[in-house]
């Protein structure tokens, strides 16, 4: 009796002590596995939407002259896929056999901040056309990126050298998560994307609240779309690095990734829907030589700004 009663209290003393590292061990495995299912899904909405677009690609893009707007484009859409495809091998593949993968993840870092930076510039030529090109606009959101860009990278060097690893910490980097100081980089994002909301809503109700014309409706309407999505992933990126574990840090840095490559991409897929409204503003921003001049009858201005039919609004 005494020893059954002793292999009772072995027993619960084993179950007690094993059941909070088996909740622990579980909870990391969910996580794991939730961030693998949004970065596969990212990286399969990627590739269906190439193959959605890759017509107007053709049409819109190949067999043109090389242009810093096209460069920036390709950039936009292609590195986007390597950002995603690598960033899906870290998610799915056993890498705790190597020692060290800091390569592989500075090369993968790399590629997401060329492709977000691509983007960016897309947006800032988008709110520079919308602008009546605007040079001053333009320098002003060239400076502010550059800070913006600077700042995320520093601020986030210094917070990490304050704040070394604990001791016992996995250092190889092989392990699918990030750090809490990831949500840095996404407020200095968030504050760009503001200003250039800021702008866009302020040009299109102050100067063109009376227009009728495609291209403006177009230009407003897919910055702010876009801008908004970009807003809504950052904000959900800090949420999730700031007070979630570990292992669900990395759960929407795919996603922001292809959000990003795709709208950026279908900017100017827009654009070439709504050419035959009016093209003026995209011959010196977007010159793409195929695109048709408006009909008879519509008035373009000379000096490639924005707009034929409200040639009676005044500049603020």
């Amino acid at each position: 009796m005494v020893g059954l009663s002793l292999l009772t209290l072995d027993r619960t003393l084993d179950i007690a002590s094993t059941g909070p590292w088996l909740f622990i061990l579980k909870a990391a495995n969910t996580g794991l596995q939730t961030a693998q299912y949004f970065t596969v899904g990212a990286m399969a909405v990627a590739i269906f939407d190439y193959c959605l677009t890759i017509t107007q690609e053709v049409q819109l893009i190949w067999g043109r002259r090389w242009n810093f707007m096209r460069i920036t484009f390709t950039l936009a859409r292609y590195v986007t896929f390597i950002g995603a495809a690598m960033t899906t091998f870290a998610a799915v593949a056993d890498r705790s056999k190597y020692n060290s993968c800091s390569t592989f993840n500075n090369v993968s870092s790399a590629s997401h901040m060329i492709s977000i930076i691509a983007a960016e510039g897309l947006l800032i030529f988008r709110t520079f056309a919308f602008w009546q090109q605007s040079k001053k606009v333009l320098a002003w959101l060239l400076v502010l990126a550059a800070i913006c860009v600077a700042g995320s990278i520093g601020v986030t060097k210094a917070v990490n050298n304050l704040n070394p690893p604990a001791p016992g910490a996995n250092t190889t980097g092989c392990v699918f998560e990030s750090g809490k100081t990831s949500a840095i980089q996404y407020g200095f994002l968030i504050l760009f994307e503001l200003v250039l909301v800021i702008l866009t809503v302020y040009k299109r109700f102050h100067f063109y609240r009376d227009s009728r014309s495609r291209l403006v409706t177009t230009l407003s309407r897919d910055g702010l779309v876009y801008m908004t999505c970009i807003i809504m992933a950052s904000v959900a990126n800090i949420f999730v690095d700031l007070f979630a574990s570990a292992t669900y840090t990395n759960i929407m840095d795919a996603p922001q990734l292809v959000i990003h490559g795709v709208l950026a991409s279908r900017i100017l897929f827009n654009l070439r829907e709504s050419r035959d409204s009016e093209s003026a503003i995209i011959g010196g921003i977007f010159p793409l030589e195929h695109i048709h001049t408006p009909a008879s009858g519509t008035t373009t201005t000379t000096d490639s700004t924005l707009i034929s039919e409200d040639r009676g609004a005044k500049d603020p």
